[in-house]
């Protein structure tokens, strides 16, 4: 076509979706966008890019659209939308992952990061790896990066980094070049059936690479190690190349070759620790906290190596990173109380998190602050949630986010019969966001730490809670 084409994003102040229309802007197409809210958390990014965004949703938005651009969870919540309805009727009706796969990562060597765990630091960091090694890539990820002003990185290199998320099966609308794995641990029980069915999704996004390519992986993962077995065959008749990087516990499969990391110390200020692998043994800082840390960088490494960017180029942005958006954010500190804001929201990442400050800050008193997400998860996952808030010297559990479940009827959880089942009763069940910041501000003392954690409006409770210290 010779005009460029429009692209409507529903939904736009969403997580992915704002990156990826920010980037499709940069890239030349024309965009608009709308969303209930007036503003996100990822507002500023749009606004900055000068997007005509519209409040609230209507079939009036897609006169002279080419593509009418979804977040999949819409199919959930509002299948029946009249914009939904009328961008099906037009035929220009599809998910921004597949927008993303089709148009922006055309004729691109993308690098894609997977994983249940740690998807967005990762591709950050993997970006910023391959940004200091001289290919200025473009990056997606569903977070905010404050130094790019968002979840994104422009240019018109042939480089694209990508947050690749399996709910719905999204990433298989990807074809990389290179993938990082990080884990692969069962998930969305609202989408996939169980966790042969998880795996499933992730064998046939490896099988969607472009062919010879790099699969990196951590093989500590239990979930990783069952597809490497099931795949093992298919992946050297493909001559894939196959990498591997482990902290503590090999496994045994024929890698092309292999990445140890001995983690000596931790401190406030980061993770310090020695890499070995195939000619290198290396000293590395890492600006970030915690063992899942260490290992997410790790595949990092091998990515950036693969790619032939140096060493010296890889400490220095290992010691700069110091994280993104919500992921252990410090969002304030009012009379020596830190207050964080994390993502979290599996209970496998939640407890991570707390043995992180645990062993960091062995002498502070640590609270837990969990908005759960989703239903499914929490019925899924009942004795880890536990086990997880156990890990905290308190914590308080506030209203479950029910997000793309909201019309399906599910039974709600007893949540006091759970939070009755943490030790000691040191958990409490309040709902009520301005309750839970008023109980958690007349709590801490001096010195202590406050974690919110969450995927859904957490980031407002995190906020509310600084707000009534710093006035208490």
């Amino acid at each position: 076509m010779d005009r460029k084409l429009h692209v409507h994003f529903m939904g736009i102040g969403g997580s992915g979706m704002a990156p990826i229309a920010v980037i499709a802007k940069k890239s030349g197409f024309q965009v608009s966008g709308c969303d209930y809210c007036e503003s996100s958390y990822y507002s500023d990014a749009l606004n900055e890019s000068g997007i005509d965004i519209k409040i609230g949703h209507s079939s009036d938005h897609l006169e002279g659209v080419d593509i009418l651009a979804v977040t999949p969870a819409v199919f959930d919540i509002n299948p029946n939308h009249p914009e939904i309805i009328e961008g099906r009727n037009k035929n220009i009706l599809m998910t921004w992952q597949e927008f993303m796969g089709k148009y922006l990562q055309k004729d691109k060597f993308v690098v894609a990061v997977a994983g249940t765990h740690g998807k967005s630091t990762t591709t950050v960091l993997t970006g910023l790896a391959l940004e200091a090694g001289g290919l200025d890539p473009i990056v997606e990820a569903g977070t905010i990066y404050r130094p790019w002003g968002g979840g994104f990185r422009i240019s018109e290199s042939k480089y694209f980094v990508c947050e690749a998320d399996e709910f719905n099966c999204n990433f298989l609308n990807y074809s990389p070049s290179l993938i990082i794995i990080n884990n692969i641990e069962m998930d969305h029980p609202e989408f996939f059936k169980d966790f042969n069915d998880f795996k499933g999704a992730f064998k046939k996004f490896i099988s969607n690479m472009k062919h010879p390519g790099t699969l990196i992986v951590n093989e500590e993962s239990q979930g990783i190690r069952e597809v490497l077995a099931e795949m093992k065959d298919w992946l050297q008749e493909n001559r894939v190349k196959v990498i591997g990087y482990y902290l503590k516990d090999k496994f045994d499969f024929p890698f092309n070759g292999e990445y140890r990391a001995e983690i000596n110390s931790f401190a406030e200020d980061g993770a310090y620790f020695e890499v070995s692998g195939p000619n290198l043994k290396e000293s590395f800082k890492l600006g970030l906290l915690g063992a899942h840390n260490v290992s997410n960088s790790l595949g990092v490494l091998c990515a950036a190596i693969e790619l032939g960017v140096s060493l010296e180029n890889l400490k220095e942005v290992f010691q700069q990173y110091k994280g993104i958006g919500r992921r252990t954010e410090l969002v304030g500190e009012v009379n020596n109380i830190k207050v964080f804001d994390d993502y979290g929201h599996h209970p496998t990442a939640i407890a991570a998190v707390l043995d992180t400050f645990k062993t960091t800050y062995p002498d502070k008193k640590i609270y837990a602050v969990v908005e759960p997400h989703q239903i499914s998860r929490l019925k899924l996952f009942p004795k880890e949630f536990i086990g997880a808030l156990n890990k905290a010297d308190e914590a308080i559990v506030t209203k479950t986010y029910v997000g793309r479940e909201i019309n399906k009827n599910l039974e709600p959880v007893d949540m006091n019969s759970l939070i009755s089942k943490v030790d000691d009763g040191k958990a409490a069940y309040i709902e009520d966001f301005s309750e839970v910041a008023d109980t958690i501000t007349l709590k801490a003392k001096e010195g202590d730490i406050i974690i919110v954690f969450g995927a859904g409006n957490s980031h407002k409770l995190t906020k509310l809670i600084v707000e009534r210290l710093k006035n208490r």
